[in-house]
């Protein structure tokens, strides 16, 4: 059996090293319709080929087996291109199909004739013949007389005249992900930008800086039956802005991000670079602020791509926000993505804004992916999070899934404790409209008078009734936002979650929760969410017994 898997795997390294080699590339540029006109026709030598890789249109030179030979092509292409450097691509990418079609001109359509004067049939086939005395072969014997023909000229006419008419108009059309119909009210009455935009997704300047601005809106209302009393209640559950940029071809990224809702207010504010080590053929991207801990599938995700209101109850044990510093490293082999992240931090901007006390950790994550085709896939991950307390006190509390209801009955807190370790295990599968994702958090608490270990876990289910799916993005192990088709898709997902705060002296009580959810997106950009939670707390000091909540949510973000 050993020896079998180490077949395997020289098979795969020796498939990658026939599959790939060196190369210079030269530039790359956001694949858009103005780049890629202006591009096809620029001449280049004959070694180099203009391909469509990912969102970009790169240009790459010479397809050499070893990497002596790049770099002595290298130092002739630098004179002109300063940003050029050696790289590794897959061969086929070198063949005449995968290049860049040129902008093709439209071929102006021929106008109806005038006049059909002559129909016959010769051979067993109809033949046409209009004014000009062209002969025209046609599948079916079809005769119309003057006043007919006439009718269809004049309706053909109509047709353009109005189409050349509506082609001056300012219409709303969503051309890129980088620009959203909101742009369209920036538009001046003659259909031109004004000088303010929401993006700037093209690059400017020797800096090719890019630019985002946007914000989420969320609104929540429910109705809650908690033991003998019921009442309905709503809330802004999140209202956050963001600008997010680029410079030097999407190498050097920022974010900024605030929030006017919950304690919380500072989100994330980073500053980050990403490359490519060309020796190992693999990714790399490094982060530095205020980021998110890269520990669970569903935390690291944003609250905008997750499919329930509320993530589960394992979020109790995720610390999410945190002031520190973020290596990924990102290998892909044919269809098989491999993704390590690697965390060090610290308190949170809003933390060191109240407290004098540090607690600094560490966290790493691993994930691995099989793509078997568009939007059909599984995921494996797992991950540790360790982080010093220093003889701090330790309070883990989790409510239901519903922001409405913020009792939170299930709590356990210790005094004098030393660390804390988590450890997490994740796993997602994706087929188009069905997808089963999961994950289980173990919680090991080191105190002065004993040891402790707290556990959660959830399992979920979604399909899409009508739509293409959920999506996840393999070079960042997180969800995705949703693409609806024309006209909305329709979701319907199933979840059950469960906490444990009892261990030895500690009784903090134990929770299931029961979530049923419709979603409907009605544009990238617009959705409704309706959820219906059945919780159970049981061995609690306030409450044991039954809780439902049935709630909505308007979600607006761009």
């Amino acid at each position: 059996m050993r020896f079998l898997f180490y077949m395997i795997i020289a098979s795969v390294l020796a498939a990658q090293n026939t599959q790939s080699c060196y190369t210079v590339q030269l530039l790359s540029k956001f694949n858009n319709a103005s780049n890629k006109n202006i591009l096809s026709y620029e001449k280049y030598p004959t070694e180099c080929k203009l391909m469509e890789i990912g969102k970009n249109i790169t240009l790459r030179c010479g397809c050499y087996e070893h990497i002596a030979s790049a770099q002595k092509k290298l130092p002739q292409y630098k004179k002109e291109y300063k940003k050029a450097y050696i790289a590794t691509t897959y061969r086929y990418r070198f063949d005449e199909k995968t290049q860049v079609p040129k902008a093709k001109k439209e071929k102006k359509k021929k106008d109806i004739p005038l006049e059909i004067i002559d129909v016959f049939v010769e051979n067993n086939h109809s033949y046409m013949q209009d004014s000009s005395g062209k002969l025209n072969k046609i599948s079916a014997l079809k005769i119309m007389t003057k006043n007919e023909n006439k009718r269809v000229v004049k309706k053909s006419k109509k047709a353009k005249k109005k189409k050349k008419k509506n082609k001056n108009k300012s219409r709303f059309v969503k051309k890129s992900e980088g620009e959203f119909f909101y742009d369209d009210a920036l538009r001046s009455f003659k259909g031109t930008y004004q000088s303010s935009k929401l993006a700037g997704e093209y690059g400017t300047g020797d800096l090719d800086f890019k630019y985002r601005f946007g914000a989420q809106i969320s609104y929540d209302f429910g109705y809650v039956n908690e033991a003998e009393q019921s009442y309905t209640n709503g809330e802004f559950r999140r209202i956050r802005i963001y600008n997010k940029g680029s410079f030097y071809d999407e190498s050097l990224f920022y974010e900024l991000e605030y929030s006017f809702t919950g304690n919380n207010n500072i989100k994330d504010i980073y500053l980050g670079y990403q490359n490519s080590i060309d020796l190992a053929n693999m990714d790399y991207r490094f982060k530095i602020g205020n980021i998110k801990i890269p520990f669970s599938l569903e935390t690291y995700s944003t609250s905008k791509n997750i499919t329930f209101m509320e993530r589960a109850l394992t979020d109790s044990f995720a610390d999410n926000r945190k002031l520190g510093i973020e290596l990924l490293l990102s290998k892909e082999i044919e269809d098989n993505y491999l993704n390590w992240f690697v965390s060090g931090y610290s308190n949170s901007l809003n933390e060191r804004s109240s407290t004098d006390e540090i607690h600094n950790g560490y966290a790493s994550r691993l994930t691995y992916a099989h793509k078997f085709r568009k939007n059909h896939l599984i995921s494996f991950g797992g991950a540790v999070m360790s982080r010093n307390i220093d003889g701090d006190t330790l309070k883990f509390n989790q409510g239901t899934e519903s922001s409405i209801l913020r009792d939170k009955y299930v709590s356990v807190k210790i005094n004098d404790v030393d660390t804390t370790l988590k450890k997490n295990i994740e796993a997602l599968y994706i087929n188009d409209e069905y997808s089963l994702q999961g994950e289980y958090i173990s919680t090991d608490v080191n105190a002065l008078k004993d040891n402790y270990n707290f556990l959660a876990y959830y399992i979920q289910a979604s399909y899409f009734i009508f739509g293409k799916g959920r999506r996840y993005d393999l070079n960042d192990s997180s969800l995705k936002k949703v693409k609806p088709k024309k006209g909305g898709s329709l979701e319907f997902a199933l979840r059950y979650s469960y906490i444990d705060l009892n261990d030895k002296d500690e009784h903090g009580g134990t929770q299931s929760d029961m979530n049923y959810a419709l979603n409907w997106y009605l544009s990238k950009e617009f959705k409704v969410m309706l959820n219906y939670v059945v919780s159970k707390p049981k061995g609690t000091d306030d409450y044991d017994g039954l809780l439902q909540i049935l709630q909505t949510r308007l979600l607006f973000a761009f």
